[in-house]
């Protein structure tokens, strides 16, 4: 009887143990969540400017006081992995800030989350935009008044861009903007490079529109600051 009592309670301290270990642990199941960006007149989604890549595209790295403890394609993380209980920061991630042009977007979120012991904890991580866009745009009085206009982009890095439609992605730094005129007396006018600075999550607006019909200046709105600009007649052309 005695034996049996002894049996009976390692039992009970194997059973025991294992319960506290399961409770020292726990699973974790991560989203990617859209961010915002910023506009100079309204604010959309990055999926306004480029297709946002699946979750499992992002770069996944999960740390524990600062120490990185998996790093790898968010599609490759295994939901069924044990971590230890306690407090923890996820970091996703997609493209490159160094990588600039059509569809180059850059993305970059994390998140601080805590493991419970014994439970699956769903960790949303917000990405947003880290670098910018650069969009041009232009009146119907400017498109009746010039009977062709190109444009040239100009970033921070020295990337140079002919702007074609939609936005271009960018460091978050400076860029330029200049152009090639065309009016309808046939004279061909260029517009020498407009500078601005540039933040991350943002699209800016270049917008431009005739000053004065039959004169060589054009304005151009940016960031809600109205600028005239001259041109100079290429004599070439």
């Amino acid at each position: 009887m005695k034996r049996m009592k002894i049996i009976t309670a390692a039992l009970v301290a194997l059973a025991l143990a294992a319960c506290q270990k399961a409770d020292q642990t726990g699973r974790l199941i991560f989203s990617i969540e859209e961010g915002q960006v910023a506009d100079v007149e309204t604010k959309g989604n990055v999926s306004d400017y480029a297709t946002m890549p699946s979750a499992g595209n992002f770069t996944l790295t999960v740390k524990s006081s600062g120490t990185v403890l998996w790093s790898g394609m968010l599609s490759d993380w295994d939901s069924t992995r044990e971590l230890k209980a306690g407090n923890y920061t996820a970091e996703a991630s997609f493209g490159s800030p160094e990588e600039e042009g059509y569809a180059k977007p850059y993305f970059f979120g994390s998140s601080n989350f805590s493991i419970n012991g014994g439970q699956s904890t769903t960790v949303g991580i917000p990405v947003s935009l880290g670098n910018s866009i650069v969009k041009i745009s232009c009146t119907d009085a400017f498109k009746n008044y010039y009977t062709s206009y190109s444009f040239t982009v100009t970033t921070g890095a020295g990337n140079v861009f002919e702007y074609k439609e939609g936005g271009i992605f960018m460091d978050a730094y400076r860029f330029s903007v200049s152009g090639t005129l065309t009016a309808q007396n046939g004279k061909t006018y260029t517009m020498t490079p407009r500078t601005w600075n540039a933040d991350p999550a943002t699209c800016y607006n270049v917008k431009f529109d005739v000053s004065n019909t039959g004169s060589v200046t054009v304005s151009v709105s940016f960031d809600d600051t109205v600028q005239t600009v001259e041109l100079v007649e290429d004599l070439n052309a």
